[in-house]
């Protein structure tokens, strides 16, 4: 992000054709934007219907300008808002204004929310948050969203942080009088507050990814040798016609997929071409893929033809190509298993695919493979690689302080309480963070 000094401006709504869009404007000469069009600008908190005029006289629209002066406003500046009839005329000759007018420019992606964090209107989880509010697909991704605005993580980091700095700082103060003893119960004291913390983030750290899960979703790659029933499954799963089904082998050459909603978490679910040897050079590169997407998947349901007699040849062999998390689903049991099932497969019959019994029974054992024994999906606090990373960093940190001799090696404790108020400060964004901003940020819409 750059020039900062700038007016931004963006359409806040989707492009296209609507009965409303909502154009956006922050900065120093935000409030000056009526005048522009030949009208005038609102009270600060208040809307007001004004029409608009191009450069030339004419009417463009008749709009309802709201007008919010900084630093009481979203982005902590001066913000205006036109509320325009949603035609594509409309808007393009709103915002081709705007975009000739000196000191003024097109937003970059995240703009507007970054000046709320430079503004300190908003933390870095918050953004992080805003960004996952309007990405949610699913009602437990909304919750998490807003917990995360509630200050679910940054609440108990500011906190955790704070402490750290007052360790710290009192370690540092017995560092000027080294000449002295260390008294025995500051030493205590520290050591015991330190471990206390080091339980607490390890908790947040032993959540089995669950966070993350909610957040981003689960992958799960249908996985097998052709004609056992691949993307027969998947179409019972999804409930429509989603992938071709034929009793010719080798008609899935490319992975096919569908999202469904579990619980409130997404799932990806991934047909794959049947493994097998073959000559013909498109179906090996989709067996290639469908053995990358079974190791690369976070989970993967094993499917085979239980009436080969040599089906559990064919299990073990896709066990040593698929992640750990992994079942199996023994098909066409109609025309007899050959040998036993063990308990933890599944025996269908795809023949009938509108059997809800097997739909159910498919989802009930995505269920256990997704969601850990006994796990509430509610209370994990992380919810991105770069929280757990930094939750990490600062766990290590604290551990190494807590192991040094602080009669002898007090200073290499203090450097250590440092790197975890570092780690920790990355998460909220209290440290040099500008290459972690843009990263965050640019993910954002234009209008956002």
């Amino acid at each position: 992000m750059s020039r900062s000094e700038d007016t931004i401006f963006a359409q806040a709504t989707p492009p296209g054709r609507s009965a409303i869009a909502v154009i956006r404007i922050s900065g120093q000469q935000a409030l000056a934007v009526p005048a522009l069009f030949g009208a005038d600008c609102p009270q600060a908190g208040s809307f007001s219907l004004a029409r608009l005029f191009d450069r030339h006289g004419k009417p463009l629209d008749e709009a309802l300008l709201l007008a919010m002066k900084g630093p009481r406003s979203s982005t902590g500046e001066d913000v205006l808002e036109i509320h325009a009839h949603g035609s594509v005329a409309v808007i393009s000759s709103i915002l081709h204004h705007l975009s000739e007018a000196p000191g003024f420019r097109v937003a970059e992606p995240g703009e507007f929310t970054q000046r709320m964090f430079a503004h300190d209107k908003i933390d870095l989880i918050g953004a992080e948050a805003l960004a996952d509010l309007i990405d949610a697909e699913t009602d437990l991704q909304l919750n998490q969203a807003w917990r995360h605005k509630g200050g679910m993580l940054s609440g108990p980091v500011s906190e955790w942080r704070d402490l750290v700095i007052t360790l710290g700082g009192r370690l540092e103060a017995l560092i000027d009088f080294a000449d002295e003893d260390l008294p025995p119960d500051v030493e205590s004291d520290l050591r015991e507050r330190v471990t206390a913390l080091c339980t607490r983030i390890q908790h947040c750290l032993d959540d089995d990814g669950m966070g993350e899960a909610i957040r981003e979703g689960v992958t799960v790659s249908l996985i097998g040798p052709v004609n056992a029933g691949k993307s027969s499954l998947l179409n019972m799963v999804a409930g429509r016609d989603a992938a071709i089904v034929s009793d010719e082998a080798g008609t899935t050459r490319d992975i096919v997929s569908i999202r469904v909603n579990l619980d409130g978490v997404p799932i990806t679910i991934q047909d794959t071409a049947g493994v097998r040897e073959t000559p013909n050079v498109i179906e090996a590169e989709g067996i290639r893929r469908a053995v990358e997407a079974g190791r690369n998947a976070d989970a993967a349901l094993l499917v085979v033809d239980g009436s080969e007699p040599d089906w559990r040849m064919t299990v073990n062999r896709l066990r040593s190509e698929v992640t750990e998390n992994h079942r199996v689903i023994v098909n066409k049991i109609d025309r007899g298993v050959v040998g036993d099932l063990d308990p933890d497969m599944v025996g269908v019959s795809l023949l009938t695919a509108g059997d809800h019994k097997i739909s159910g029974a498919i989802l009930n054992l995505l269920r256990d493979m997704v969601f850990p024994a006994n796990r509430d999906m509610s209370a994990s606090i992380i919810t991105r690689a770069r929280h757990r990373h930094a939750l990490q960093a600062a766990l290590e940190a604290l551990e190494a302080a807590g192991r040094h001799d602080l009669h002898l090696a007090p200073e290499m404790a203090a450097e250590d309480l440092r790197q975890a108020v570092d780690a920790l400060g990355r998460i909220i964004g209290r440290v040099d963070v500008e290459d972690l901003l843009s990263s965050i940020f640019s993910s954002f819409c234009i209008g956002k």
